[in-house]
């Protein structure tokens, strides 16, 4: 008994030490602490002692996410944001679900922020109640260096909006007011480098338009959506020093350029034939595009004069010739990806030798590699001439869904010029896409 009532004796003691310890760390120290952990755990630290009631209220960021358990977390947001005392708030992201109640002021949150010279805002609202608008505070904050809209969002720019210091602007499924808060909002962002759009079906814009002289990155996507007699949607870009677009728009809708450009990095995957908008990617390193029926002519026509890199999604498309005519108009490219998105067993494949040997065959590709390879006689007889004719190729990853190991074989004993060539039949992991590595917010 003496013995176990001195081993609690130290056990309390050691216990007592350590707390100690923990106080007499700098209060900014314990900040930073703190803000590794949830919100509701940071705050629950302030029953601790009377010396951590006030610790948690000077997180210079806040992170207030809904879960999926039937509880809504407004009041406790509400309440936590009245205590918070920081002086200026970096960064505060909050996401309210459908168990938020529909009675609330939701948006009084966002001016207490303004009022503290937040920086980086992200407001995503999710309840069933319509679209709100949100203060017109929001729209002249001078401080503010990054925004995120998402959802039930109502963009209403009455006044003239000022956004001075503004780099990156998302607006993801809001509704605008009309066309003139689409461009109101855009304008307002003098020295805006990235613009991350994804359309609403029913946002109220007909002709979305994109004209910011300061713009280097576009992500914008667009769903699918019935035509309406009549009216010709459109999206229309005009940011001169623009770098690199990511464009997923299947909605049919047109896509054009208002200038020329020089873009370094693009992803493509439309359903408009704009020549002029193609040609406007001639200039890209890398390149990602889904390639189908709207866009394979005016694919095979362009000379891609810089490009580097490139992922081919060939899509219900009768696609090795014009792969092939692709390369030949490629005189520098040293990667090739191919990854077969979708492609009946039965679609008509063609194949026909080239009359001459592309150029970066002879002189530059290093890396072949083709996800969901199919094994049909006109796919082999690619791979085959790729192999002969590739004088610098280094690797080759090739990837059958079904892991046919006799197909695999026959890929094996095809011959290679490039005596340094590597062949793997592993399963491949493409580089991340374009739309993956941008649109991590």
């Amino acid at each position: 008994m003496e013995k176990k009532s001195l081993d609690t004796k130290a056990e309390n003691c050691l216990r007592t030490e350590g707390e100690n310890m923990i106080n007499v760390l700098p209060d900014d120290l314990l900040v930073k602490i703190l803000m590794l952990v949830l919100i509701k755990d940071a705050v629950g630290t302030m029953i601790l002692s009377k010396g951590w009631q006030y610790i948690w209220t000077m997180m210079p960021e806040l992170e207030y996410e809904e879960k999926n358990n039937g509880k809504s977390i407004w009041h406790f947001f509400d309440k936590s944001l009245q205590l918070h005392k920081a002086p200026v708030l970096e960064y505060i992201y909050v996401e309210l679900g459908s168990q938020c109640p529909v009675d609330v002021d939701v948006g009084k949150w966002i001016e207490n922020a303004v009022d503290r010279g937040v920086c980086r805002l992200k407001f995503d609202l999710m309840w069933s109640k319509k679209p709100i608008n949100l203060p017109e505070s929001l729209y002249t904050c001078d401080t503010l260096v990054f925004l995120s809209l998402s959802n039930k969002i109502f963009v209403d720019i009455v006044s003239p909006a000022c956004l001075p210091p503004l780099n990156s602007l998302v607006l993801l499924s809001v509704v605008f007011k009309d066309e003139d808060s689409q461009v109101g909002i855009l304008s307002s962002c003098p020295i805006l480098k990235n613009l991350h759009v994804e359309r609403h079906i029913e946002d109220n814009v007909i002709n979305f338009n994109v004209k910011v002289s300061s713009l280097e990155l576009l992500i914008y996507k667009c769903p699918d959506r019935e035509e309406e007699e009549g009216i010709k949607r459109s999206l229309v870009i005009d940011s001169p020093l623009l770098k690199t677009i990511i464009i997923n728009d299947i909605s049919g809708d047109s896509c054009s350029f208002e200038n020329t450009y020089r873009l370094d990095k693009a992803y493509i995957n439309v359903t408009c034939d704009n020549d002029k908008f193609m040609r406007s990617l001639a200039s890209t390193v890398l390149l990602e595009i889904v390639l189908g029926i709207p866009t394979v002519v005016c694919f095979t026509t362009i000379t891609f004069f810089q490009l580097i890199e490139c992922e081919i999604q060939p899509f219900e498309l009768d696609w090795l010739e014009p792969l092939m005519v692709f390369v030949q108009n490629c005189p520098k490219l040293k990667v090739l990806f191919i990854n077969l998105i979708y492609l009946r067993e039965d679609f008509p494949l063609s194949w026909n030798h080239p009359s001459s040997v592309p150029k970066c065959l002879l002189n530059h590709l290093e890396i072949f590699e083709w996800k969901r390879y199919g094994g049909r006689t006109q796919e082999k007889e690619l791979v085959r001439y790729i192999l002969a004719n590739s004088r610098c190729l280094k690797r080759v990853a090739i990837n059958n869904p079904e892991d046919n190991e006799e197909m695999m074989d026959e890929l094996k004993s095809m011959s290679r010029i490039s005596q340094s060539c590597q062949l793997t039949c592993t399963p491949i992991i493409l580089q991340d896409t374009y739309l993956d590595r941008y649109t991590s917010y």
